[in-house]
């Protein structure tokens, strides 16, 4: 246990200045991004809204991403993540702006699809971003951190969201549930958003790496084809037919199946975040020990028993099984990253990066629709199964990859 820790602290030694920075950019970021995701749909309905509007935004911001996804790509790769990064943010800050003035449902509309397409410019340019400041035995480490900020930061943002309207209310004499009230409240993810670019707007040194610890050769590999790429992000795309099979119906899933009240429902919701903010810290250190994509390949295989023991009718078991599919899920996907990104070139790296996040969108949305019909009918057992199989699947194609690394890579 003392190696372990020392062990760390030596590895945190080691990283770079310029990682600090954007992950103090990504826990700020995400901050604002948690404290959007639980107050806009109040702010909606407290303007008339139904949830059908509701609903139709939601799909919108989703669908802005899939239209944009590879032009985002192209977008990154020809600035440069650095700057990529600052433009999304800069642009999904002036789209918040547009949201709160917003006289109507059509505009609405559009400046939603505006946050939404910048929101993913951001996003995805952070991981290209965090793999030109870091060495590629750095990254597992890097990587995970930066999930771990965002995930953690969530249950953050989620308790101070939930208490901005009161406040906001307090300062101007309103109700809390008042347009104006969340409008004020709301008006902080646009501030959050402008202080979260403090951290990167100085330029960031890119790392060289010259060889690797044999002496081989690190450069980066060869450009890549797009079926090479396609191939890189299948994981992705059947990580989302996996999250889409159960997530959009977890809630439902725990009160049908076990009778829980709402809160204990989200309870074990929460419970599920934290064994994801706990895998995603977890991740390096097992594939410090087993390597890079042996480590991610095995740690998403831990997903499909995880996902199995939801079917036993013992709620323990079940959350059990809750909390072991996020640890494995969280502990992986970020080990995916990192081996995608030291298989691509630096020139590709934001378009390898918006086809994993293009094709788990696709791969979330055919799935989650596919299993609303099939539910009501079969129950949750078929799904749960299907679930199951797809982050196997998913498993087996990380397994896969170390056959497309190049000669030249170094192998973690």
């Amino acid at each position: 246990m003392i190696s372990v820790a020392s062990n760390l602290r030596l590895s945190l030694a080691r990283i770079p200045a310029a990682v600090w920075r954007i992950l103090a950019h990504s826990f700020l970021y995400g901050f604002a991004l948690s404290i959007a995701d639980i107050l806009f749909n109040f702010y909606l309905v407290s303007q008339g809204y139904t949830v059908n509007d509701v609903g139709l935004l939601s799909m919108v911001s989703r669908a802005a991403g899939m239209l944009m996804g590879l032009p985002i790509g192209w977008l990154i790769d020809r600035l440069g993540p650095q700057r990529a990064m600052i433009a999304g943010v800069i642009g999904y800050a002036l789209g918040w702006v547009a949201l709160l003035q917003a006289p109507a449902l059509p505009w609405l509309i559009a400046a939603q699809f505006v946050v939404g397409a910048c929101y993913l410019l951001a996003s995805t340019a952070v991981t290209p971003l965090l793999a030109l400041v870091t060495k590629e035995e750095q990254r597992p480490l890097v990587f995970g951190m930066n999930a771990s900020a965002t995930l953690v930061v969530g249950l953050l943002g989620s308790a101070v969201g939930g208490v901005l309207p009161m406040l906001a209310a307090g300062l101007i004499a309103t109700d809390p549930q008042s347009t104006v009230a969340y409008r004020l409240a709301l008006t902080t993810v646009i501030g959050l958003s402008v202080v979260a670019l403090l951290p990167v707007l100085v330029r960031l040194p890119a790392v060289v790496e010259a060889s690797d610890s044999s002496g081989i050769s690190a450069e980066a590999p060869a450009r890549r084809s797009w079926l090479m790429l396609i191939w890189f992000a299948t994981p992705s795309f059947l990580l989302g037919v996996g999250g889409g099979a159960i997530l959009p119906f977890q809630n439902l899933f725990f009160r049908d199946q076990f009778g829980l009240s709402d809160a204990s429902v989200g309870l074990a919701l929460a419970l599920a975040s934290l064994g994801a903010g706990i895998g995603a810290l977890l991740g390096a250190p097992v594939v410090r020990r087993i390597g890079l994509q042996r480590g991610a390949a095995l740690l998403r295989l831990g997903a499909t028993p995880a996902m199995l023991l939801m079917l036993s009718p013992w709620l323990p078991l079940a959350i059990v099984g809750f909390f072991a599919r996020g640890f494995f899920i969280a502990a992986s996907y970020p080990m995916n990253d990192a081996l995608v990104m030291g298989a691509t070139p630096p020139a590709q790296r934001g378009l390898a990066m918006s086809l994993m996040s293009l094709l788990w969108a696709g791969g979330w949305a055919v799935s989650a629709v596919i299993w609303g019909w099939v539910a009501p009918v079969f129950g949750y057992g078929p799904q749960i199964v299907a679930a199951a199989v797809a982050y196997a699947l998913s498993a087996l194609v990380i397994w896969s990859l170390r056959l497309q690394r190049s000669v030249g890579q170094a192998t973690a």
